[in-house]
């Protein structure tokens, strides 16, 4: 008997004897898996073979399940595969190991030994044949094993496994565990590989341990946790997102509630998708380590055709991100920040962007990075450095660092080379803001998060950016009233910090020789200054400031130029309150802010001097403004809370829907030349207003996997066309130059606006997509009445040449008009006395459209034809403009009597004398100017948009 082997097998092993322990020589067995050579000895392959099983046999302890036990319906799909077979079907009932199952083999079209095989195995098994005609798919012809099954639980089971003692037992007892399991899977370990292309170096070692998911070239891919990791048994299950279909054991209702397998997979992802409409559903997919099977999948995989295998994997790859892309971005992220392990094994990891790093670190980046990360820990999560000076490039970032924080403003995020395509980046800026600011990075963060109420106004009214606000903190295991004080650094009154070669009020405001207390100066050049030299007591490292502030009394703080204006607070203030010291500072605001205005505040020499004698000659009133203040920053501010402000931030910036606005613009040089960059400015505004995160690509970025984050692509269509991705909704607003665009690219979008109501009806009765009419628009808070000497003509174009004569140009030119233009490359088209410039900054052309007495506009020859207005209508009628065009399709039906069109050169300056003559109808331009802001916004956009995404 099997079993009887396997009891004689442990009880032989446990005779052989390590230094004392029993078992199997295993660590001779873990040497020899880490080699790399590759297997060639019989005996050798025979031995680890055996091992596998043998430890596999006494790591058991069975369930005792009767013959009542529920019927496991075992499916196995065959296509010649005899070999298979026979392999797996050697001594089943003994290895099985569990009362009541029955086999149903769906054989597809075998021209083997299969059939014949199976027949002659009736006699032994409780087995079903269903006999294909031809090749049906994994998941076709499991669904039809499925519908004739008994059993209350069906087990996915490839032909191509070599199970080994008790392994259905082992699932069993995980599948009944408890109601919401969903689906089991086993342990797979790979049998001898020598011969394979692909794992040679993988014989005896663990292939699958569930399915985990990544993020690669810029979509989700599921992948074997622990394959090539030495084998090895542990004791519990662990909840997975998803196992593998090799060896799969789900309740027959719960395969049925789901639909059972989608059959639009061809071998491959099908499992997965499987799994995860469990989980979705919320049951819980486990992995049984318990459940040893061989899997000889490199086997058959290998003799595939590559041509067929590329095509299938192709159209599963598609399929699947198609149906997943978007949920499993969230979840792999959420799972991670909330250090579930059920969609990856590893954790969330953050990495700081430093300074420097280690004990005598003079930079307080560090040790802000430091206190903070000590928080991330309690979270699961690791942390790692990426410091300034160091021989290590601070641009190259681990593939599985998940989160960076910026510290430092010198910090180029556009520079950081990174395989994670998730990568989130948070700027901390905690000084320096101007300087922060100024970067072209800076716009490119993720997140922001500054230090003071004030210093967020200050970044959102630049840069338009949402700002979290989140000060400096403590942290309390460190900074206490426990610490031992120190007769080295013991004083009355002391300051903490460096001098840099930056001006600091201190230097002025310290007069310690008038007061007659002890005071006592610690950092780094504070030997510069005559006065101070008697009290300097030189650097002291991070690790002994505790024991600085536990040895004094007041600690004096010194809110430097640089942080003062924005009301940032320094950590010395935190951390000596936390110690049970009292802080006088100079920052004002911070103090308002931060503190509510409990900080004692000085602005003078006196005014410090008087503070430091009151709280030093009244210990009452001192202590009792320490309890004050103490119990105010344990309950506000500490890193750890700091920690849960940050996850929070990150879990919100997950959740939100993610969009991409591609910008046909060259390169970002060129950028503000481009009209469709002010469109995509416009619209990200407003999606951001509502919850979005919107990032904004032009055309070199187009086709990388900068986007892998986005739930969204939005296409600007212009002259250029882009090869949509099957992991996001993609949109296409052709916003000019339909000639260039085909039905064959419509329909490769999933909705499609048009800037043109005639065009939107002609092209939707030839796709097979959504069209919708999305006319242009304009931004209500850039575009109004405002007028300014420098811009007042009597006729202005603005608009660039492309090194054509635009059609309005040509047909006015020459004039003896007051013309002005705006644009590039108009030299040598045009007379020099009409060009003015060749730039208005966007901010400023409302100025310039509000100014003129006639705005002059034209559109190409098939926006023309086919109804595309062009932008510069909706702006110049914002700001109250008088335009003339030439002839549009359905011009009239959208900016009535504001705009005039002409048809040929003389109707043009007919019209032009006429109107220069006439005084303007401002209640009427008015009119049609609040018509064109309410009807035509970024704002009523955005929301269009957002209301055709599925």
């Amino acid at each position: 008997m099997l079993r009887n082997r396997f009891k004689d097998s442990c009880k032989s092993l446990k005779h052989r004897t390590i230094s004392g322990t029993t078992k199997l020589k295993e660590s001779q067995l873990l040497e020899f898996f880490n080699q790399d050579y590759k297997l060639s000895e019989d005996d050798e392959k025979k031995k680890l073979y055996q091992s596998i099983i043998d430890k596999s046999a006494c790591n058991l302890e069975l369930v005792e399940f009767s013959e009542e036990s529920p019927l496991v319906s075992i499916i196995i799909i065959n296509r010649n595969g005899v070999n298979h077979l026979r392999r797996l079907f050697s001594d089943f009932t003994e290895k099985t190991q569990y009362p009541n199952f029955e086999v149903i083999v769906v054989d597809n079209d075998s021209q083997d030994e299969s059939q014949l095989f199976l027949e002659e195995l009736r006699a032994k098994l409780p087995l079903k044949i269903i006999k294909n005609e031809k090749n049906e798919s994994f998941s076709k012809s499991n669904n039809h094993a499925v519908e004739i099954a008994q059993g209350e639980y069906v087990l996915l089971l490839n032909n191509d496994v070599e199970p080994t003692y008790g392994w259905l037992n082992q699932m069993m007892k995980s599948a009944l565990e408890s109601e919401d399991v969903g689906a089991v899977g086993a342990q797979l370990v790979y049998p001898d590989c020598s011969r394979s292309r692909y794992n040679r170096k993988k014989s005896f070692k663990i292939q699958h341990t569930g399915i985990g998911f990544m993020e690669e070239k810029g979509y989700i891919k599921p992948y074997n946790i622990g394959n090539g990791d030495v084998f090895h048994i542990d004791d519990e299950d662990k909840v997975r997102a998803a196992v593998t279909a090799a060896a799969l054991l789900v309740s027959r209702d719960k395969y049925l509630e789901v639909a059972g397998l989608d059959e639009g997979y061809l071998y491959g992802y099908e499992d997965v998708d499987f799994c995860l409409k469990l989980h979705k559903k919320g049951y819980k997919n486990l992995y049984c380590p318990r459940a040893v099977l061989f899997h000889y999948e490199f086997g058959t995989q290998e003799s595939d055709k590559s041509k067929e295998v590329r095509s299938r994997r192709l159209n599963n790859q598609k399929l699947f991100r198609e149906r997943w892309g978007k949920w499993l971005r969230r979840e792999l992220l959420l799972d991670k920040l909330n250090n579930n392990r059920i969609f990856s094994p590893q954790p969330l990891k953050v990495a700081f962007v430093v300074t420097e790093t280690g004990e005598d670190c003079t930079a307080g980046d560090y040790f802000t990075a430091l206190s903070l990360g000590k928080s991330f820990q309690k979270f699961g999560w690791e942390i790692d450095y990426l410091p300034r000076r160091a021989s290590r490039d601070w641009y190259h970032v681990d593939p599985d660092v998940d989160v960076l924080i910026s510290l430092l403003d010198a910090y180029d995020i556009r520079r950081i080379h990174c395989d994670n395509n998730l990568l989130i980046k948070i700027a901390w800026p905690r000084n320096w803001l101007s300087r922060w600011i100024s970067h072209p990075d800076f716009l490119d963060f993720d997140l922001v998060m500054t230090t003071s109420e004030t210093a967020c106004r200050y970044i959102e009214e630049k840069t338009g950016m949402k700002t979290h606000l989140l000060p400096l903190a403590t942290d309390p295991e460190i900074f206490n009233q426990e610490v031992v004080k120190s007769d080295k650094w013991e004083c009355d009154y002391c300051f903490t910090g460096s001098y840099w070669n930056d001006p600091r009020e201190i230097v002025d405001m310290l007069d310690p020789e008038s007061l007659p207390y002890t005071f006592k100066l610690f950092g780094k050049n504070w030997d510069e200054f005559d006065k101070l030299k008697d009290y300097y007591h030189g650097f002291v490292n991070y690790k002994d400031i505790p024991r600085v502030y536990r040895s004094t009394k007041v600690v004096v703080d010194d809110a430097n130029r640089v942080t003062k204006e924005y009301g940032s607070v320094n950590s010395r203030v935190f951390d000596a309150i936390a110690s049970g010291v009292l802080v006088i500072t100079n920052g004002e605001l911070g103090s308002q802010e931060t503190f509510n205005g409990m900080l004692p505040v000085y602005r003078s020499k006196e005014e410090l001097n008087e503070l430091l004698t009151f709280y030093l000659s009244h210990e009452d009133e001192r202590m009792a403004k320490v309890e004050e203040l103490q119990d105010f920053v344990l309950s506000n501010h500490t890193y750890d809370q700091r920690a849960d402000k940050i996850k929070n931030c990150l879990e919100s910036y997950i959740l939100k829907k993610k969009i991409a606005i591609k910008i046909p613009a060259p390169s970002w040089e060129l950028v503000e030349e481009w009209g469709d960059y002010y469109l995509a400015l416009g619209l990200k505004k407003e999606l951001e207003r509502l919850d979005c995160e919107v990032i904004l690509q032009v055309l070199p970025e187009w086709e990388g996997d900068d986007d892998a984050r986005c739930d969204i692509v939005l296409v600007l269509r212009g002259l250029s066309r882009y090869n949509p991705k099957p992991q996001h909704f993609n949109i296409m607003w052709n916003i000019s130059h339909p000639d260039e665009v085909t039905i064959e690219e419509y329909n490769q979008y999933q909705h499609v606006f048009i800037a043109s109501e005639y065009w939107t009806e002609e092209i939707a009765k030839k796709v097979d997509v959504p069209v919708d009419a999305l006319l242009q628009c304009t931004d209500p808070e850039l575009f109004y009445p405002d007028t300014d000497d420098n811009y007042k003509h009597d006729l202005l174009f603005v608009g660039n040449s492309r090194k054509v004569y635009r059609k309005i140009l040509k047909d006015l030119l020459p004039t003896d008009q007051d013309l002005a233009v705006y644009g590039t490359n108009w030299e040598g088209i045009i007379p020099d006395k009409y060009i003015k410039g060749q730039h208005i900054p966007n901010k400023e052309l409302r100025k310039a459209y509000s100014s003129c007495k006639i705005l002059l506009c034209d559109h190409w020859d098939d926006m023309r034809d086919k109804g595309f207005l062009s932008n510069r209508l909706f702006d110049a009628s914002a700001c109250g403009a008088f335009i003339i065009s030439d002839k549009v399709r359905n011009i009239e039906d959208v900016f009535g009597d504001n705009v005039v069109t002409y048809e040929d050169s003389a109707e043009l300056n007919n019209l032009i004398k006429r109107i220069l003559n006439v005084e303007k109808n401002n209640n009427m331009i008015e009119e049609i100017r609040q018509d064109i802001v309410k009807k035509h916004n970024y704002g009523d956009r955005a929301k269009f948009i957002l209301n055709k995404v599925h």
